[in-house]
């Protein structure tokens, strides 16, 4: 079993790891293939109920997450290399460079401001502040969907989940407990699911302002 902490305190993270091999867009859409197939469409059957039309990806990454667009999808990352590489396969949807701590928007600018698989990357203070920036700019939702660690995990999933850049993975728990520090937000949805091959647990976590 996976030695879960009762809290991630570690100020630091592995976005450079392997020589920042992961960095690189094509490796990193083959490694998601093969180890973590199937979670974008997981986030987007879990949204699937929601009445929304502006979404704002905090940590967007590739740009993957446009997929749960309902009308406008802004994505923002601190990687130039991936918002370029986003702008570029997702162009009728708007990227930019910036700090999740430090979003630039105005308050309630968004239907829904969302943070997917970026949690881990975040030492528990960090995260909360993170939520307070969300919860800043959204109208309706702020939603969390993160890999988390599960019950009955197997040894080849642990030895995956620690090679990953991120250093805090939580369990449903002891997200459900960050959520909870966050006044004003409401958690109104917990739905899980495994990637392809079975090696990642995703949960979408949907809070209402």
């Amino acid at each position: 079993m996976v030695q879960r902490e009762e809290s991630c305190d570690k100020k630091f993270d592995h976005k450079f790891r392997f020589r920042g091999l992961l960095e690189n867009p094509i490796v990193s859409n083959v490694q998601r293939a093969i180890l973590d197939a199937g979670r974008v469409q997981g986030l987007r059957r879990a949204l699937k109920p929601y009445d929304y039309a502006s979404v704002l990806d905090v940590g967007c990454g590739l740009g993957e997450g446009s997929a749960v667009s309902k009308g406008f999808y802004c994505g923002l990352d601190n990687s130039v290399r991936r918002i370029q590489y986003a702008a570029h396969n997702y162009s009728k949807h708007f990227f930019l460079v910036g700090d999740a701590l430090k979003l630039p928007f105005a308050q309630q600018s968004f239907d829904v401001a969302m943070l997917v698989d970026t949690a881990h990357h975040l030492d528990d203070q960090q995260f909360r502040d993170v939520l307070l920036e969300l919860k800043k700019v959204s109208r309706k939702y702020v939603v969390v969907s993160d890999p988390v660690f599960f019950e009955n995990q197997g040894k080849i999933s642990t030895f995956f989940y620690r090679l990953d850049r991120g250093a805090c993975f939580r369990t449903v728990e002891q997200m459900r407990k960050i959520f909870a520090t966050i006044e004003g937000l409401e958690l109104v949805k917990t739905e899980s699911y495994q990637t392809f091959p079975g090696l990642y647990c995703h949960t979408t976590f949907i809070l209402e302002r």
